[in-house]
């Protein structure tokens, strides 16, 4: 049975929205605009959006992440990968100006399993979301002072890139407030339709950490596109591009050809002929990621939502990466 047209405008339907999970039907929208509109705002909530994450931390003076605390049952790399989960909110609305601070905790030697929830009694600012994640369990009659700084910050920074800070230690942190964004595009009966245009419903479904709700992300990610598509409204915002290097060396023009015919050519090859662990290559090859093309576009934080693709696995491809020249996010045109 067709659909009989009744108006122009498209129209947004609430199907599920609670702290965390978020369900929107978009409708109608002509053909092709589904996978524009849902690519566009998956790729925004995913590294656009701001969150709160531990940066750096110190523990009991401990030089580095590869050693053990006498006492603590688990050893500062396994607290590491606990600190990397935790999920914060801002207490009060009336400080979400906040973008940083240094939290002192102090751990008395009759508790013996250290929960994350823990932390909201040293933080002026913060309140933990997954407040039941075990950070690590000791003995008894151990004290233990843990140092923490929580950062504002948005996607997913890792350890290497970010500046020394005297005496802690460093982490990657996971900014973002989103954890998975995925929709599905359905396609309409469009027979009894006006111009027999096609149409079609987007149905975008959004998961939260709980520190912001889903409908204010997907408004927060839609102002930040509308922000940028403002520029072409602008005639003043276009400029006449002007060569200054109209008498370029032809040396120099002939070695940036040859350049670009090795990087060309190296975009080209096939992960699958790399030397890469075939977890890593299952993974990308499941994600129709089969050429270097294919991966330097992305972003690093498109590949950790790859499932099964760990830290391991980008490091193993960042290492490769460095080698041949390449870096994510790189504009192949």
């Amino acid at each position: 049975m067709g659909i009989k047209k009744k108006s122009k405008s498209i129209k947004i339907l609430i199907l599920k929205n609670t702290n965390n999970i978020g369900i929107f039907k978009l409708f109608y929208l002509n053909s092709g605009f589904g996978i524009t509109i849902g690519n566009s705002l998956r790729r925004v909530l995913l590294s656009s959006l701001y969150g709160y994450a531990i940066s750096y931390f110190k523990i009991n003076n401990i030089k580095h992440e590869f050693t053990s605390i006498k006492g603590i049952i688990e050893d500062v790399t396994e607290i590491v990968l606990k600190l990397k989960q935790i999920r914060f909110k801002i207490k009060n609305i009336k400080e979400k100006n906040i973008t940083k601070e240094k939290i002192k905790i102090n751990i008395n030697s009759k508790i013996k399993k250290i929960y994350a929830g823990y932390i909201d009694k040293f933080s002026k600012y913060f309140e933990v979301i997954n407040k039941d994640l075990i950070i690590c369990n000791k003995e008894k009659n151990v004290k233990l002072k843990i140092y923490l700084i929580v950062n504002k910050g948005k996607g997913y920074v890792d350890s290497e890139h970010k500046k020394k800070y005297k005496d802690f230690i460093s982490i990657d942190s996971f900014y973002t407030p989103i954890i998975k964004v995925s929709f599905k595009i359905k396609n309409i009966d469009i027979n009894n339709y006006e111009n027999e245009e096609e149409l079609e419903i987007l149905k975008i479904k959004i998961l939260t950490d709980g520190s912001i709700k889903p409908i204010n992300a997907l408004i927060k990610s839609s102002k930040i596109l509308i922000k940028i598509f403002n520029i072409f409204y602008k005639k003043k915002k276009f400029y006449i591009y002007k060569n200054k290097n109209k008498n370029k060396n032809k040396n120099d023009i002939k070695k940036y050809d040859d350049n670009y015919l090795k990087i060309k050519k190296i975009l080209n090859t096939k992960l699958n002929t790399e030397n890469f662990s075939v977890r890593t290559i299952n993974c990308l090859n499941n994600y129709k990621i089969y050429t270097w093309k294919d991966l330097v576009i992305l972003k690093k934080i498109d590949l950790l939502n790859i499932k099964n693709f760990g830290k391991k696995s980008l490091k193993e491809l960042i290492d490769k990466m460095k080698k041949k020249k390449l870096k994510f996010e790189m504009n192949i045109k």
